[in-house]
């Protein structure tokens, strides 16, 4: 009976602490982007989704609509530094805005033509739970972005 209740204890713990998982991840994710913040260089659009000015572009003020053709070059990684995609060594990806995820579609809807930015962006408006080959679940994105063209 004594391992039948320690047995019980042991698996209500252990199925507790896989609950949890999801929730630690996402305050991690919360600090990650606190701390980000306190760079002075970081602009936050919204709370998990911020950016870097590495290069400044054409000021023509005409940024990129969800219905328009963009192409760009794309560098993708997560906070670690792992590379899990990247358009550099190949063509830019030239593709209809609104086919991005949703950090994306909202980070170059505010650039313009040349700007290249850094970009952080919260799973939420990424992948989230699901997460893809080569991402984890519940994954911070870091995108560097150039936009090449809008057509």
């Amino acid at each position: 009976m004594n391992k039948l209740f320690l047995a019980f204890c042991f698996l209500l713990i252990l199925s507790g602490c896989v609950q949890d998982s999801p929730n630690i991840k996402q305050i991690e994710n919360l600090q990650f982007f606190i701390d980000n913040k306190s760079n002075n260089r970081v602009i936050e659009i919204e709370p998990g989704l911020q950016y870097i000015e590495l290069k400044k572009g054409s000021s023509d003020g005409m940024n990129p609509k969800l219905n328009q053709i963009i192409s760009a070059h794309f560098h993708g990684t997560l906070t670690n530094g792992e590379v899990f995609w990247s358009s550099l060594d190949s063509e830019p990806l030239t593709i209809e805005l609104s086919k991005l995820i949703v950090g994306c579609q909202k980070i170059i809807s505010i650039m313009e033509v040349g700007d290249k930015w850094r970009a952080f962006i919260d799973p939420t408006m990424a992948y989230g739970e699901e997460g893809r080959p080569g991402i984890p679940s519940n994954s911070i994105l870091v995108f560097e972005i150039e936009l090449l063209e809008v057509n």
